[in-house]
């Protein structure tokens, strides 16, 4: 016969000793380890259940015991492992640095996250955005060295983050720049716009009066008369007029954002405040037709054909469209696991967002009241005013067989071999079928994101053709460092669980003592993410294999299928608490500026960084 004993901690302190013979538990006992009386009280207590034991093995076993290395047994008998912290539910990301963008851009972005305590990605994100916007299709990149692949800088975006955080106002100056490009141009032909109008008022008369000769000529018979006068009126029609630069449209559709494109064939940027309202509109059966048609304009390359009955057919010889805008996580959220589930997202929209940030909650506040940093915003606008003026004509290579196609240029050899690398790593990565479907449907597209990176830092920092080594390997950061803030977004959908467990375990603690905690109770409640029995075992099953809650089948003494039972660790609040306190973290974006942009003199030596530095490995791999 083998006597042993198990030892466990009480939940009043003392320790629980179970003798088992063979086994088999014969006697359970409670002892104050510290206390000599109640150490003897349980020697006689066990050696009455076991004479074999020897009493000063006993306590000398006894005296050796550390009550808080012991597992927990509670009043009904179940034992309870210390629970192993919850996953953070979101996977960290890469900080922004004020190294990712030319000094002239990156000083007016760090004063702008100083003075609106907000992260520093928001307004990174629409500076690169609205610098590609300002380019348009007026100039491309061939990323191969002899292919004609060509990638135009058009980019859509998003900044992530709650209501509180000051997304608008963060994202603002990026947007006044544009607008400034628009205003600077209109005020400049402000004589021309004056003088077409007066010519498109007197075109509109004569055309008036040549209709009237028309009538006239068809009464008299005249077919000579009637074309003369006919060719004077498609004369008067075809006349070109002046307008003035247009970048920016808030609120438009199809029909007119295909005339506004015809107007201005360099390309627009829509810049939406509550981007997922707007995607939400698309989904709607009636707007099927528009939402190919802005994916097809995410392209930048390409013409677009509009067809309508009332309006006729219109074809936009050069359809390139920006796109910017903010969301909430809530909304992101429920968007994104719409579109991995196969819904109505599960086109493309959502991937087709690139330049999308979702950066860490700055954990304090400093209020601060200060002018705008005047150089920075001076600088700001140079760079800005610079890619507006640009003569990409001038500057890229324009097919000889075709002298209006979008002027391009490619990257010089160390950029080359940057370029090379990175892609043949990525896509590799890619084809591993590793990653979860739409995930790896985002990646794909950076192999048009890097290069557009790419040349937007290059002509951002006032340099020529072709784009530079040091522009390549930024533009591989910015690729890494994205993709850490699309590893965020996408966690959401592959591992809902991971969002609730911790709330949920908040509320199963204050769970009312007389009530058993089942699905459908939980259920009932109707909390936010746990609205079906499907997500609610998924979060419990978590919560199980962390030791926070134990299941247990529950028959009803009327019969019927056995339902189950949830108990939360008895402890479940005290060590909440002590874990909220040593638990490091997510790494934070850095709430002060920390300003060490590069200049013409820092692209020309930076090094060229190896493929996996910086890369961020999250719960998608």
């Amino acid at each position: 016969m083998s006597v042993e004993l198990r030892k466990y901690r009480a939940l009043d302190g003392r320790v629980s000793i179970e003798v088992l013979s063979d086994g088999m538990g014969i006697v359970r006992v409670d002892c104050d380890v510290a206390s000599d009386e109640d150490v003897r009280r349980c020697v006689g207590l066990i050696r009455d259940a076991a004479p074999a034991l020897d009493s000063k093995m006993i306590v000398a076993e006894l005296r050796a015991i550390d009550p808080a290395a012991l597992e927990l047994v509670d009043q009904r008998g179940m034992v309870w492992r210390r629970p192993d912290a919850l996953p953070d539910p979101l996977p960290s990301v890469m900080p922004y640095t004020s190294d990712l963008l030319p000094r002239s851009v990156g000083a007016a972005v760090d004063d702008i996250s100083e003075r609106m305590q907000c992260p520093p990605d928001f307004p990174a994100a629409a500076m690169m955005v609205a610098m590609g916007a300002i380019l348009g299709c007026r100039i491309g990149i061939r990323p191969r060295k002899r292919d004609d692949w060509l990638v135009v800088p058009n980019l859509w975006g998003c900044v992530i983050g709650r209501p509180s955080l000051k997304k608008s106002p963060a994202i603002a100056t990026a947007e006044k720049r544009l607008r400034a490009i628009e205003a600077r141009d209109a005020d400049r032909m402000a004589d021309t716009l004056r003088d077409a109008e007066i010519e498109s008022r007197i075109a509109k008369a004569e055309k008036k009066q040549a209709e009237k000769h028309l009538e006239k000529a068809a009464k008299d018979g005249d077919r000579e008369a009637m074309r003369r006068v006919a060719e004077e009126i498609e004369r008067l029609d075809e006349q070109v007029h002046p307008v003035s630069r247009r970048i920016v449209t808030t609120d438009c559709t199809i029909e007119k954002l295909g005339e506004l494109l015809t107007e201005h064939p360099a390309g627009l940027i829509l810049w939406i405040d509550e981007l997922i309202g707007w995607m939400r509109g698309l989904d709607r059966e009636d707007k099927a037709g528009q939402r190919q048609q802005f994916l097809t304009l995410w392209n930048g390359i390409g013409k677009l054909n509009i067809d309508r009955i009332a309006r006729g057919s219109m074809v936009v010889e050069s359809a390139c469209l920006s796109l910017f805008g903010c969301a909430t996580p809530g909304a992101l959220s429920d968007y994104v696991s719409s579109a991995v589930r196969g819904g109505r997202g599960d086109d493309g929209l959502i991937q087709r967002l690139q330049i999308c940030v979702w950066p860490d909650s700055p954990r304090e506040y400093r209020q601060v009241d200060q002018f705008p940093d005047n150089d920075a915003q001076l600088a700001l606008r140079a760079v800005f005013e610079r890619l507006a003026d640009l003569d990409t004509s001038a500057l890229g290579t324009v097919d000889a067989d075709d002298p209006d196609a979008i002027p391009w240029v490619r990257f010089d050899a160390d950029a080359q071999r940057v370029f090379d690398a990175w892609d043949a790593e990525m896509q590799t990565r890619i084809r591993s079928g590793d990653l979860p479907e739409a995930f790896e449907s985002h990646l794909s597209k950076y192999a048009s994101l890097m290069p557009s990176v790419a040349l937007i830092l290059h002509l951002a920092n006032g340099d020529r053709d072709p784009v530079s080594a040091a522009a390549a390997t930024l533009a591989v950061r910015w690729c890494e460092y994205l993709e850490s803030h699309a590893r965020r977004i996408y966690a959401m959908s592959t591992c809902p669980e991971r969002q609730v467990a911790l709330p949920l375990l908040r509320r199963l603690i204050e769970w009312p003592q007389d009530e058993p905690i089942r699905v459908r109770s939980i259920r009932l409640n109707n909390w936010s993410g746990l609205s079906d029995s499907g997500s609610i075992e998924a979060a419990m099953e978590l919560l199980m294999d962390a030791g926070w809650v134990q299941s247990s089948p529950h028959r009803s003494s009327s019969g019927g299928r056995p339902t189950v039972d949830f108990t939360v660790h008895p402890e479940a609040a005290k060590i909440l608490d002590t874990l909220r306190a040593s638990t490091s973290e997510t790494i934070e974006t850095p709430s002060k500026p920390s300003f060490d942009g590069f200049d013409g003199g820092g692209l020309a030596g930076a090094e060229i960084i190896s493929k996996d530095a910086g890369r961020i490995r999250g719960v998608i791999e």
